[in-house]
């Protein structure tokens, strides 16, 4: 008979907990363009599998932002059925309508906010945490005679090696925005493609709208701040020692047991990061 680990109830209770709302969620910009990517990527170095999002870059007029459809989607109606005074079983029933499934990636990037220059970073290692940067554009290299049809634009390449990764990319400038996935900009138009070197991360656009009166929103959570060297070691810690990584936040998980009654041994996992 299959054992329930304390573990895991003690970590799903305190996710719950750590649930906010998005009905006081800050309006940045306006939104003129909406760029649908599939995305692949790989959590751990080991992983022999491709986990897969649908992202979105929301381009404004002043700023952009980057995040991943499946996990605000997933957000917002557990969100919604909070405020409503929804269980948990409610809550996971409600989820498990949905049509987006779990992606775990939680990251979002905002470039020129809070002002022109200046990129905020936000994700969710067991609790919200933000930090802002200096925008550091790619210093890229135009490849000739490499180009492609992608959603239906015509598009040439570009590497560069920025962050501690090499990434081929696919810009058009039909669309001459300054801009593309995750921190990638700086090309004379819109980047429509993105894989790094390793086929560690991959992103493709699929869709493209054109949007009327529609706000940029970024929401109200309770935010600790950090940098990009702090939120960086903290996956790293998660995966390297997820137990130790939830004591340091006050949870106390104590010992797992399998269906044999044998103590559970964790292994070790290194986190595949976007940057080093």
């Amino acid at each position: 008979m299959f054992i329930q680990t304390v573990t895991m109830k003690i970590v799903y209770f305190a996710l719950f907990l750590l649930l906010v709302f998005y009905g006081n969620a800050q309006n940045i910009d306006n939104v003129k363009f909406r760029i649908h990517y599939a995305a692949k990527f790989k959590t751990w170095e080991d992983s022999k599998s491709i986990r897969q999002d649908e992202k979105i870059l929301e381009i404004g007029t002043n700023s952009s932002k980057f995040y991943s459809l499946w996990e605000t989607k997933i957000r917002e109606t557990k969100d919604s059925v909070i405020a409503r005074g929804g269980t948990s079983s409610d809550v996971m029933n409600a989820v498990e309508k949905l049509p987006y499934p779990h992606s775990y990636q939680y990251y979002a990037v905002y470039k020129n906010y809070p002002q022109k220059g200046t990129l905020t970073y936000t994700d969710k290692v067991f609790k919200e945490f933000i930090y802002e940067e200096a925008m550091e554009r790619p210093m890229w290299k135009i490849i000739p005679q490499q180009d492609a049809q992608i959603a239906g634009y015509a598009c040439q390449k570009a590497e560069t090696t920025y962050r501690g990764r090499t990434w081929n990319v696919w810009y058009t400038t039909d669309i001459p925005i300054s801009d593309g996935p995750w921190k990638l900009y700086g090309l004379p138009g819109l980047i429509l493609k993105a894989v790094d070197a390793k086929d560690d991360f991959w992103f493709e656009c699929i869709e493209i709208e054109n949007i009327e009166k529609e706000p940029m929103c970024i929401p109200k959570y309770n935010y600790l701040k950090c940098t990009a060297e702090k939120l960086k070691q903290m996956h790293i810690k998660m995966g390297k020692d997820p137990y130790g990584f939830f004591r340091q936040w006050g949870i106390e998980s104590g010992q797992g047991y399998g269906a044999d009654g044998k103590p559970l041994v964790y292994k070790e996992r290194k986190a595949v990061l976007l940057e080093y």
